[in-house]
């Protein structure tokens, strides 16, 4: 007798519940169900596009930052010879950190951007931050 009273219970909390939730339909299901395999297939190019704009995006503020970095080390940030050190020493360490973070990144944008807008130019480029 209580598990009848209890599922009964849990069947109008549940009926009760789907009456007092969002419904998100509107006028346009049937173009979004149309456009689903058009935002799939725009968001697996942009992800095969925007891993090497990726790589060589961040790869490329990788090696700046470090050679920042390490000239900063040694003294001064903005002197010649301790630029060139950073170069030497900094820059190959920041240029494969950048590009290992930068698949990731490109990966993740292409997919979200080229889900959102399909072949679209936001979904092959990079805008600046």
């Amino acid at each position: 007798m209580l598990k009848k009273l209890a599922s009964s219970f849990i069947l109008a909390s549940a009926l009760v519940g789907t009456l007092v939730a969002p419904s998100h339909a509107d006028d346009d299901t049937f173009r979004s169900i149309c456009l689903f395999p058009v935002r799939v297939v725009g968001s697996g190019v942009g992800s095969v596009v925007g891993v090497p704009l990726g790589v060589v995006r961040d790869g490329n503020r990788g090696a700046i930052k470090s050679t920042q970095w390490v000239a900063g080390k040694l003294g001064n940030e903005d002197g010649m010879y301790q630029q060139w050190t950073g170069a030497i020493v900094g820059a190959p360490f920041g240029i494969v950190g950048g590009a290992a973070y930068g698949m990731f990144d490109g990966c993740w944008h292409g997919m979200k951007t080229g889900f959102e807008k399909p072949f679209s130019k936001d979904a092959f480029t990079f805008k600046e931050d």
